[in-house]
Parts: C-alpha cells; structure tokens; sequence
C-alpha cells in the first residue's frame, strides 16, 4: 500500500519518485494531507474516490473543473485521466484514495454479470462520475480512514481492510443511485440515465461555481439542455429549481464560513 503526503509528495525526489511510479496503478494508494497550493498534471488513475474538508479541491477531467468540498465526494472510474489543484488562502485537506484493480476486478466483474444478467461485457459496473452529497454509507468510511491517518500511527492491516469495506459501500451507494435513477418519471431507462447524467453536469456547475454569478443559460449550457428542458428535468430529479438548489449550496457555505470565523477568533 502506497500512502504519500499531500505536501511532501514522492514525485518531489528522484529516488521516491521511481519507487511511486513502479508501484503506482498495482497497489491501493492514499494521499492525504493539507495544503493551500498544490498542483498535479493529469495522469492515468485506477478507480478512486476523493474527499476534502475546510475549502475545494479542483478535479480537471475531460475539459470541465469540478470542486470538492465538504458538502460532497467524488468517484471516478479506472482508467480515468485527470489532473488536480488547490488554490486557497487557507490549508485544505484532502483525502484521495486509488484502489489497486486486484481489489476491483472480481466485484467489478460480478457486478456486470449481474446487471447485463449473461455476459458481462453486456454489463457496465462504472460509477456515476459525478460530485455526490456525503450519505450515511461511503461518508463515515471516509471520515473514519481520515481520523486514522490524523491519528499519526498508521496501521496498513487496518487500512486493507478499510478499503476493502469502503469498496463494497461504494458500490451500495452506486445501487442506491441506480434505484433513484429509475424512479425519475420518464418512459425509457435509458432516457432516465442520459437524463440524470446531464443533469448532474448542471449540479457539478452550481457546487463549482456557486461563489460566482450564475444564471439559468450558464448552467443550461454546461449539461447542454436548452432553459426548459433543464427546469423541467431538474426539477424532476433534484425536487427543485436549479435557482433553489443554488441558494441551499450558498447558505451551507455561509454557515461554514460563518463558522470557521467564530472558531479562529
């Protein structure tokens, strides 16, 4: 198990650099830690998962910026090329978990057979590459494994068997998904999925940007719906607006804000 520092990252050494890339994609990797300026270039990662508390981590992957913050998580699925930043005025920490493809294969497998119900090249066991909202399932797992590496005496037996847990929640969650997918009210499947995968485009805007002005056509144009198809399907997979939705994403950052004040003062 690889297990780097987000600050004193093995790439800034020849030797430990080496040693990173020879095991890089074969093992379960975490990189953890706090930073206010980081930067890395897009490379190939396994399937991961990444978390971050007190400010946003920038996920850059097929020409859009997506941030991380502490409302929400964010999968993306093996073989995935991305790059990430943070840029902040304060130290972000960041919890960025890559799980070896030993670990993934056999219950990414299973879960094709499952789904396709013959071939599992018929089958997709991918996850939703979208910012998800902390749960009650994938959330603890993370915040648990965090306050482990917090705790300074790492223990890599305990860790294994974490991220063996964390996979298997993961991929409840993803069903959990899957279920609420096809309870939107729309008549194909398929129509369903295409439907809330732009949609999520739209929600992946607003948590991004939601610091900036942001007005109907700009978020119609990032998951490329015209305005009324956006209000109608939004509304339909979300329960509300998109404006609504917007202002809840603002009033949680305020309250954060507001209580990062009052406890530094």
């Amino acid at each position: 198990m690889l297990i780097c520092s987000l600050t004193d990252a093995p790439w800034q050494d020849a030797d430990l650099r080496a040693d990173f890339e020879a095991r890089w994609g074969r093992e379960n990797c975490i990189v953890w830690g706090e930073s206010q300026q980081s930067e890395f270039a897009p490379r190939t990662h396994t399937l991961s998962i990444r978390a971050v508390w007190g400010g946003r981590q920038y996920c850059h992957l097929d020409g859009r910026t997506v941030a991380v913050d502490d409302d929400t998580f964010l999968i993306l699925n093996h073989g995935r090329v991305y790059g990430t930043s943070i840029r902040a005025a304060r130290p972000v920490e960041s919890l960025a978990i890559c799980f070896a493809p030993t670990l993934v294969e056999p219950m990414h497998t299973m879960t094709a057979v499952l789904e396709s119900g013959e071939d599992c090249a018929q089958g997709s066991a991918d996850f939703f590459e979208h910012l998800q909202p902390h749960d009650s399932n994938v959330s603890p797992a993370l915040r648990s494994i965090r306050d482990h590496l917090n705790q300074g005496s790492i223990d890599k037996s305990w860790l294994a068997e974490q991220l063996a847990s964390l996979l298997r929640r993961m991929q409840a969650h993803r069903m959990q998904v899957l279920a609420r997918v096809e309870r939107i009210p729309l008549a194909r499947s398929a129509t369903r999925r295409e439907a809330y995968r732009r949609i999520s485009l739209a929600t992946d805007f607003l948590h991004t940007n939601y610091a900036q002005p942001v007005n109907l056509a700009m978020v119609a144009e990032a998951c490329d719906f015209s305005k009324y198809h956006l209000l109608r399907l939004f509304k339909l997979v979300h329960g509300m607006t998109p404006q609504t939705f917007l202002n809840r994403k603002r009033a949680a950052a305020s309250l954060r804000a507001t209580s990062c004040r009052s406890q530094s003062a």
